[in-house]
């Protein structure tokens, strides 16, 4: 039976390798009797939008739900709860295999659509095919969704001017995918006019927190399952905080993600077009749905295969053959840049940098070389980034040669592939790159058993143990700080070199009334202009910390702070020195919002912790207008000139475009930036964090052509001192997430 006449179901699955067995067991089973899976694969970023989509477009949900014993609520996988709450929500058909020891309540199902099994003794085949044809019955032809060209896509904003704003925004983000944005009224005679209107969508864009939202709107279309893109405004003038509808997400999905990737939460219309584009691109994309049986077998052998992700690099005469070999990566559940089909590079940026990133954050680099290839300059600049990785020891580079005649510029084995025909092209490219991820775990865990490491018991196959937290600092006098501070912890490791210059240092912080330390991991970049790029994209592929926090020194822009206080930004304005203009101007594709959990912790720790400060090392060179250090929260301006205070000529137009700033600093909106092209290449949602310690008020603001050259490097020390205290102790005391050991 061909793949299209196949019944769909929704596939909820483990991504684990101890669970491979399992999935491949239930995928044959479930073949031979008519169905074929879809499913969402673990290397993706979430979109609950396109969750819904996929659900909505399936004719029924199989899952096979393992045990966990560490899920101490669910015993399984959150995840797997929400999948299953999805299909309770779009009433679709659905039989869940249940390993002993799960907590069933969480599965609300008739005996019929529940199987227990024990994986020690599968049951025989033959006594699981009644159900499964029983869920055939129920899934028949009339439940199929279909699956057709894009189609419109819905608008139903508030009427603010915030959303007037950024309706064009949204318009733009939706039409260059290749939807139809249409708005939809709410000024009706009828409500199957309503209906109608929303049905010819295939989903919606709505805010779902603001004040001026029609409160009726999103708990209708929650329950009539239409597909929803969730919006969530943060005025930056705080004249409302927003209340997202308590049907925005449940338990279960909170536990398994953070609340920044359940909805979109924006504050200006150009960040929210940035964001919004990301995640509609997605949308249009073929699902992952098996036509063949051994395309479904080739995904489930790959979970659980070694970290890391492929640069796909070839000449646009062969995008035909690359973007099949990209749809083979995503069937083995492998993470991938390539210029057409996962092109992160923001139009308008310096293509060389932000070239060197995106292949300095890859593993393996396939090159498909063609006489074509040389002649482009994007492939040659490319295969020397590659070149040079690989000399460090980085990367590796599987060549494919497409034709005779090409391999001159390659002094390794590479594979000629001109006698074989697409299919065989495809299946052995792949192939080859499974094989080299699947060789690297193996590599990794003797070297592991050989270093009598613990972390050759987990599961996990990066080459380090993941962090909770990395911390990137651009300024000696911080990293020096940290060390101080993270030493007192007593397990402070050596320093580790990259090979791109950067430089790693560890240490476990015991947390008070936490079971497990957290684990922080600190870096600080090299020189040059892709020092902070390949250095944040090196960190979040070894390390895969869930929260980045960058700390540095900052110049006060609110009187009543003094040197010696600490800022955590709540969002970050990005700005660039014009030369013309002999000033810093405003950069809104720079801006950022920053994690909420972290911009908390300003409170706590002023309320509950206020002895913090006890803690730090070093002593102000003069006697302190606030007689000791405090913390503030809010909007901090980072770019590339130093400030000589409020009243500097230079920071004027930053000033009048973003008030209400609490800093200004150095450095932090690039650290952010390279954080945003590791998300946009699909690698990672990690959230981004600025804490600055107060070196400058904004009358002397700090500068390094200050009149006062000794006491500003006093200033400096202590204020890198505050903020590695202040860090370090919010850590210890306050951390809005639990260590990853402790879940």
């Amino acid at each position: 039976m061909a793949g299209g006449n196949r019944i769909p179901a929704y596939f909820s699955h483990s991504y684990w390798a101890e669970d491979r067995e399992l999935n491949e067991y239930f995928w044959k089973l479930f073949w031979d009797e008519g169905f074929t899976f879809a499913v969402d694969p673990k290397t993706n970023p979430l979109s609950p939008t396109h969750l819904e989509l996929m659900m909505q477009q399936s004719a029924c949900l199989v899952g096979v739900v393992t045990h966990r014993e560490e899920e101490r609520r669910y015993r399984t996988s959150p995840f797997m709860v929400h999948e299953h709450d999805l299909a309770l929500q779009a009433k679709k058909p659905r039989l869940v295999f249940m390993e002993q020891g799960v907590s069933a309540g969480f599965f609300p199902v008739t005996d019929e659509q529940r199987l227990v099994f024990n994986r020690r003794r599968l049951p025989d085949a033959d006594l699981l095919r009644p159900a499964i044809a029983r869920l055939a019955g129920r899934s028949g032809p009339e439940s199929r969704a279909a699956k057709g060209l894009l189609g419109r896509v819905g608008l139903i904003l508030p009427d603010d001017p915030a959303y007037r704003a950024a309706e064009p925004h949204i318009r733009g983000a939706v039409e260059d995918v290749g939807y139809a944005a249409r708005t939809i009224r709410l000024g009706f005679r009828d409500p199957f006019e309503f209906m109608l209107a929303v049905d010819e969508c295939d989903f919606i864009v709505i805010d779902v927190a603001s004040p001026d939202s029609v409160p009726w709107v999103f708990p209708l279309l929650y329950g009539r399952f239409v597909p929803t893109l969730k919006l969530v405004h943060h005025p930056p003038d705080g004249r409302y905080e927003p209340g997202p509808s308590p049907l925005l997400s449940g338990a279960a999905l909170r536990a398994a993600e953070q609340a920044d990737h359940i909805a979109l939460y924006w504050s200006s219309p150009e960040d929210l077009r940035e964001r919004l584009h990301a995640q509609v691109a997605r949308f249009h994309l073929p699902r992952l749905e098996f036509e063949t049986y051994e395309e479904g077998l080739g995904y489930f052998r790959s979970l659980g295969r070694a970290d890391g992700s492929v640069f796909l690099s070839n000449a646009s005469a062969d995008n035909a053959l690359a973007q099949r070999v990209g749809r083979s990566l995503e069937l083995h559940n492998l993470s991938y840049f390539h210029y057409l089909r996962r092109n992160t590079i923001e139009l308008g940026a310096d293509w060389r940098s932000q070239l060197y990133a995106n292949v300095a954050a890859c593993r393996v680099f396939v090159p498909l070389i063609s006489r074509h290839y040389w002649e482009s300059e994007y492939c040659r600049e490319e295969y020397l980034i590659a070149e040079r990785l690989r000399a460090d020891g980085r990367l590796v580079i599987l060549p494919y040669f497409l034709e005779t005649g090409v391999a001159q510029q390659i002094s390794f084995q590479g594979r000629y592939m001109g006698s074989l025909d697409q299919d065989e092209q495809v299946r052995l490219i792949s192939g080859d790159v499974d094989r080299e991820f699947v060789q690297r775990r193996k590599l990794e865990e003797r070297a592991a058993v050989r270093a009598g490491s613990p972390a050759a018991a987990l599961p996990a196959a990066s080459p380090a143990r993941p962090a909770d937290i990395a911390i990137v600092t651009l300024l000696p006098e911080v990293h020096e700080a940290l060390r101080r501070h993270l030493e007192a912890s007593g397990s402070l490791t050596e320093p580790v070199k990259h090979g791109s210059g950067c430089e790693w240092i560890r240490a476990g912080v015991q947390a008070v009334g936490r079971s497990s330390a957290y684990e922080v991991v600190v870096t600080q970049p090299c020189e040059g202009p892709d020092g902070v790029g390949t250095a944040v994209a090196a960190t979040i592929e070894e390390y895969k910390p869930e929260t980045v926090v960058f700390v540095g020194v900052c110049c006060a822009v609110v009187p009543d702070l003094a040197p010696g206080d600490v800022v955590i930004s709540d969002r970050v304005h990005g700005y660039a020195y014009d030369e013309l203009e002999q000033a810093g101007l405003p950069r809104p594709d720079r801006n950022h919002l920053a994690h909420e959990g972290v911009a908390a912790l300003g409170e706590s720790m002023r309320l509950n912790y206020a002895y913090w400060a006890e803690k730090a090392y070093e002593r102000p060179p003069v006697a302190s207008p606030n007689g000791g250090s405090r913390v503030a929260v809010g909007p901090v301006a980072s770019g590339d000139v130093a400030t000589a205070g409020t009243g500097d000529p230079a920071l004027r137009p930053v000033l009048a475009a973003c008030p209400g700033l609490a800093a200004v600093e150095l450095g932090g909106s690039n650290v952010a930036s390279a954080i945003t092209q590791v998300r946009r290449a699909g690698r990672t949602h990690v959230p981004f964090s600025m804490v600055c310690g107060v070196a400058g008020t904004a009358t002397e603001g700090i500068s390094p052509h200050s009149a006062r050259p000794e006491l500003e490097r006093a200033w400096k020390a202590y204020a890198a001192d505050a903020a590695a205290t202040l860090v370090v102790e919010a850590i210890r005391l306050a951390w809005p997430s639990p260590p990853r050991r402790a879940r």
